[in-house]
């Protein structure tokens, strides 16, 4: 049933964040045409379209969280969650379905923001610059590059998608905790999220303090390996009590009235 969530739920986020892509994207080839070679540049145009852009920029990354919240307040909370609850899914797999897609469309918002800044290259008549420059210094970077450098990208980029996930469904717990009153429920999902980042912090320092040689100093590629390692875990620990905390109270707690 879980690819089947996955199906209804990726799409219904799309068809609202792909329209603010495009006009991200549009808003960066006219970027790149104001700040590139035209005969008639016009200084305040460049300011203009680089206002666009950013504004379109920051509608997206703030839809995007914004919709992020919306789809499982009203999904699993509000009042879509009569029709959800008579189907025959577990209350693990709603809210599984949704993280993966908030990460999904999280990835979706990173890749379009690196697609934004090659089209601002591209109508600029900076892109061919840049292609010699990036084949020019291939070869030096593969030389300096060995199987610890790699490793050690590929740690980073794991610890971003652990911590994003942890962050969904930190933000998640705050919203089910907010739920809980009818009357100010936004105030106390923003109150619970303040409690969720002390929880965090609070659980760091004491970790700090009876581990720090797992945090500081990292002297080598070795030390950072066990850093990752240490890290993942306490991330994994953390998401794996919110999701079970949201899991709870969906089953035991969740008031419909």
């Amino acid at each position: 049933m879980l690819g089947k969530l996955l199906k209804y739920e990726i799409p219904a986020l799309g068809r609202r964040l792909m329209p603010l892509y495009i006009g991200w994207a549009a808003t960066a080839v006219l970027l790149g045409l104001f700040v590139g070679p035209l005969e008639m540049k016009s200084d305040f145009m460049v300011v203009i379209s680089g206002m666009l852009y950013t504004a379109a920029a920051t509608a997206v990354l703030v839809m995007a969280v914004v919709l992020i919240i919306q789809r499982y307040s009203n999904s699993l909370l509000g009042d879509e969650a009569y029709f959800n609850q008579v189907l025959p899914v577990t209350a693990s797999e709603h809210i599984a379905s949704k993280c993966i897609t908030a990460m999904i469309w999280v990835m979706v918002s990173i890749a379009a923001m690196i697609v934004t800044g090659i089209l601002i290259a591209l109508f600029s008549g900076n892109a061919i610059e840049l292609i010699k420059a990036f084949f020019t210094h291939l070869p030096d970077i593969l030389k300096v590059l060995t199987g610890q450098e790699v490793l050690v990208a590929l740690e980073v980029i794991i610890l971003l998608i652990l911590s994003t996930t942890k962050s969904i469904l930190a933000i998640y717990t705050a919203i089910t905790i907010g739920h809980q009153s009818q009357k100010h429920s936004t105030l106390l999902s923003i109150g619970a999220y303040i409690g969720v980042m002390i929880f965090e912090t609070t659980v760091a320092r004491i970790l700090f303090r009876l581990t720090p040689g797992l945090f500081f100093p990292q002297e080598n590629v070795s030390d950072f390996h066990r850093l990752f390692l240490s890290a993942s875990v306490i991330i994994i620990i953390l998401g794996t009590i919110y999701f079970f905390f949201c899991k709870y109270f969906m089953e035991k707690k969740l008031n419909l009235n």
